[in-house]
């Protein structure tokens, strides 16, 4: 409590006062009233907790608004941008904004973005100035597959374009051989778009 830490820092000529110990605990209750409406504060605008325009504010720090990332999915069928997609494509404008398109995060955007695990890169001399990224998801959809043909949405270095391809995970196949495979009568036949 904060008054334990005033008493704590008061100099011993002052301990024992029964006048400073009562003003004390008049600034200490005003102290923990602000101290609480701080951390209130820095958990309202916190962009894992914000909502609606406190949301809208973390989005403005980062240069997106609700009506940009409905473009960055205009193919999604939806009319306003709920907050926990919104909150996504802020983290992501976020982590775009502040890239040196490295692997490391490249591969980072497309976990977080795509919601996809394993994500493998690959470079092809036949295809200069591109790659080819290959993303292993829980389910096609049809909100995933317009994500995915958005190019725009990758992490890349100016000019350098992706080629996005991605796999259903727990797929029918040998458990043995590959850790995403079900195992005979239990996966469904491997989807790949």
């Amino acid at each position: 409590m904060v008054i334990d830490d005033l008493v704590r820092d008061l100099p011993e000529q002052f301990k024992d006062k029964k006048r400073i110990y009562g003003l004390l605990d008049a600034l200490a209750r005003q102290m923990e009233e602000v101290s609480a409406v701080m951390r209130q504060l820095e958990t309202m605008r916190s962009m894992n907790t914000a909502t609606g325009k406190q949301l809208d504010n973390c989005g403005d720090i980062v240069a997106l608004s609700r009506a940009e990332s409905a473009l960055y999915c205009s193919d999604v069928s939806f009319d306003v941008i709920d907050d926990e997609r919104y909150r996504l494509f802020i983290k992501y404008k976020a982590m775009r904004n502040s890239t040196q398109c490295t692997y490391d995060q490249m591969i980072a955007g497309c976990k977080l973005l795509f919601d996809a695990d394993p994500v493998y890169y690959r470079e092809d001399d036949e295809h200069p100035a591109s790659f080819a990224l290959t993303l292993g998801v829980t389910d096609l959809s049809e909100d995933l597959l317009a994500l995915i043909s958005t190019s725009d949405l990758s992490i890349r270095a100016s000019g350098v374009q992706p080629r996005i391809t991605c796999f259903v995970r727990e797929f029918f196949g040998f458990s043995d051989t590959n850790r995403y495979a079900l195992g005979f009568g239990v996966g469904k036949f491997a989807t790949g778009v």
